[in-house]
């Protein structure tokens, strides 16, 4: 008996070319990482449901390949609603210092960051203006107006726009054909 997986996690995109409807952002993100030009902070804005945290997963996975180390231990995910206090981002600071025992960088993935208190976004703030080598930030939210100015100079700033009917259409095609299904 197979364990049921819901879909929004069984076709959750693991590469780039998975996402729907970001393409803009996908090829300049693969083209930062094979140019080797990664920036230290990101800042990936928009919509609930239309890939950010995807991409910053699979962004996240891809900054350490072809460097013999499991990425996957180089990627910490953070939710910013429920770790906004300042202790939750001093704690994050700490880790930061720490380089990563395989692979080049470590990803801090910090997920509605715009929930952060002002105090916490003044304590990152220091980390951001002089960031570790080995450290990215991928910070994604709904609410970019909320971002102190500080932070969002700091960072390299993705708008990720309302996915178009047709390419939900399409997406949904394809879903359709792997789970055979008929439509029309």
């Amino acid at each position: 008996m197979s364990q049921y997986l819901v879909s929004a996690r069984k076709y959750r995109p693991d590469s780039f070319s998975d996402v729907v409807g970001q393409k803009h952002i996908t090829q300049s993100l693969e083209s930062a990482i094979q140019t080797n030009q990664i920036a230290h902070a990101y800042l990936f804005c928009g919509p609930r449901g239309i890939g950010k945290t995807s991409c910053a997963r699979i962004f996240a996975g891809l900054v350490n390949t072809g460097s013999n180390s499991n990425s996957i231990y180089n990627i910490f995910e953070l939710d910013g609603a429920s770790n906004n206090k300042v202790e939750d981002i001093r704690n994050l600071i700490e880790q930061v210092k720490i380089p990563p025992q395989t692979g080049r960088y470590k990803v801090y993935i910090i997920d509605e960051v715009h929930m952060l208190s002002t105090a916490a976004f003044n304590a990152f703030l220091k980390t951001l203006e002089e960031p570790p080598k080995h450290s990215i930030f991928v910070l994604a939210t709904t609410e970019k107006q909320k971002i102190i100015p500080t932070i969002l100079s700091r960072c390299q700033i993705f708008d990720f726009k309302p996915i178009t009917v047709h390419d939900i259409a399409e997406h949904l095609k394809k879903i359709a054909n792997k789970e055979g299904i008929d439509t029309d």
